[in-house]
């Protein structure tokens, strides 16, 4: 069995399969249980499901540190700087577009999902925005993927749609063409810039980090 987790695509198939089953389960015991504060049942499935992610695919990050660890320092830095300037500039633009055709929204998904983390717990919302979402989602929604896809291309673009549905898939909620945009452009940004990396999946995650860590902040700071 262990054997077969070498491949590629098996390993990916069963990463998502673990994810899907854990997030149902997880929201299953919350209803079920009626738990007043989903973070005591969600944290601890997000913490198990984010080592598992590791674990499955420790050997390919142990290979991205080596990479990073025998580039120069200046130019890591300046990798993890021109990619989070690249994010910023399209969080600006894609502002401008959402002031334009969805004035009633007052704030990014981005910074509403921070606070609602925030509203039900503060620890949990350090943990999921500072650490599940730059590493497990990193391995999960490019990783994984990038294992199986070798064309540069198909994997931006497959990357950013199975992240952009994932996204939607538990949502009930009515969906517009700028609601995928939102998630789909910089989807589509951080896989063109873990290409650009030579698939580099640890930049990408300082990269992520650092654009997750200062609005948290700020919001943490009220």
């Amino acid at each position: 069995m262990l054997e077969k987790l070498n491949n590629p695509m098996i390993r990916a198939v069963v990463l998502y399969l673990v994810y899907f089953l854990y997030t149902s389960i997880a929201s299953s015991l919350v209803s079920a249980l009626n738990v007043a504060n989903t973070a005591y049942v969600m944290m601890p499935a997000d913490i198990l499901f984010a080592v598992f992610a590791v674990f499955m695919y420790r050997k390919g990050l142990k290979e991205c540190v080596q990479k990073l660890k025998k580039k120069k320092a200046l130019k890591v830095v300046g990798s993890v700087l021109i990619g989070v300037v690249a994010i910023l500039a399209l969080n600006v633009v894609m502002g401008i577009i959402s002031s334009v055709f969805l004035p009633e929204y007052s704030m990014d998904s981005n910074t509403e999902a921070m606070l609602g983390l925030l509203d039900v717990s503060p620890i949990y919302a350090f943990f999921k925005v500072l650490i599940f979402a730059p590493v497990a989602e990193e391995i999960l929604f490019r990783e994984s993927i990038s294992s199986c896809v070798k064309n540069n291309v198909l994997f931006i673009f497959l990357s950013a749609i199975i992240y952009t549905g994932m996204n939607f898939v538990f949502s009930t909620d009515a969906l517009t063409f700028l609601d995928l945009l939102i998630y789909f452009l910089p989807a589509v940004l951080f896989s063109f810039l873990y290409v650009k990396n030579d698939r580099n999946i640890i930049i990408i995650m300082i990269i992520k980090f650092i654009m997750q860590f200062v609005p948290f902040i700020i919001l943490l700071l009220g």
